[in-house]
């Protein structure tokens, strides 16, 4: 059963970016389209932030921030540096990794301007903000380590690991990782790390390419997506047992859990796909004339 959600979809197809309202119920859902602008070059999206009534999305390939204001379709440019890939907020600011340029971008977030740049260790790929306590986490690919960055005193601390760091997620100070172990074949690991001393608490492998993940705080889940096998695993962090749940096929390429439901981005087969989290059975599937990388409940 499908409560009555509204959603954000961000995707884009044509060198066009495409954001649209999400409208789901029991019966049926309804796509509004919200803003649509077309670039006469390539555009290649990688991630994007929803806040109140803005949402942020970052452009690879020309290295642009895009803030576009979902009411009333006043949007805003900042050029961030090479290769932007993930963002943050925290207080003012706006932060993005460069990944090409090893560094993190500072942006306004009331006027979009870039106000500073902090370097970082090689490759950085995704930020994340501890609100309480002014600090960033950053997972620099290339030199296997988080860096902690504090904002206020600009005070560095590296976490080393043993995989190359992709994704992380911030829960109750404690920061899941999920990192790539590059072997004859690469394989994904997450960790548990406990803010607290900087230790790995728990490891967990997965024998396959990861794209992404989200932690269901509900439930005590994690939820990860597969590239190659096109699978969602469920690792139950209370008894540690992880499982193939559910096999979709195409590229995984964003997930929101909502309360009863997994909201799985497929941007290849140009769909959402929503999931009972009670037995883990597909409700709907919807689908979009541009390619989803992005979704998020509205608020």
């Amino acid at each position: 059963m499908l409560d009555r959600e509204e959603f954000i979809v961000v995707g884009s197809k044509d060198n066009s970016i495409n954001i649209v309202k999400l409208e789901c119920n029991d019966d049926n859902f309804m796509i509004e389209n919200l803003y649509n602008k077309v670039y006469n070059n390539k555009i290649m999206l990688h991630s994007c932030l929803l806040q109140k009534n803005n949402i942020y999305i970052l452009d690879s390939f020309n290295n642009l921030l895009i803030k576009c204001n979902i009411n009333n379709n006043v949007y805003l440019e900042c050029y961030t540096g090479k290769d932007p890939r993930h963002i943050c907020k925290c207080r003012d600011n706006i932060y993005v990794t460069n990944f090409e340029s090893d560094s993190i971008a500072i942006i306004d977030d009331k006027s979009c301007t870039l106000t500073g740049l902090v370097a970082v260790s090689s490759k950085p790929h995704d930020i994340i903000a501890h609100q309480e306590d002014n600090k960033l986490y950053i997972a620099c690919y290339e030199e296997n380590k988080i860096l902690e960055y504090d904002i206020e005193s600009s005070e560095k601390k590296h976490l080393e690991i043993a995989g190359k760091p992709m994704h992380l997620i911030l829960f109750d100070n404690y920061l899941f990782t999920m990192a790539y172990q590059v072997n004859e074949n690469i394989s994904s690991e997450i960790y548990i790390i406990n803010l607290n001393n900087y230790k790995i608490e728990k490891k967990y492998l997965i024998d396959e390419i990861t794209n992404n993940f989200a932690y269901d705080a509900d439930t005590n889940m994690l939820y990860v997506l597969a590239i190659e096998s096109g699978t969602v695993y469920s690792i139950n962090l209370s008894n540690e047992q992880i499982k193939k749940q559910i096999h979709l096929n195409g590229y995984l390429e964003n997930i929101f859990i909502s309360k009863k439901h997994l909201h799985i981005v497929n941007s290849s087969r140009n769909n959402i796909t929503i999931i009972d989290k009670s037995d883990y059975q597909q409700i709907k599937n919807i689908y979009l004339k541009f390619s989803p990388i992005y979704v998020n409940k509205l608020f």
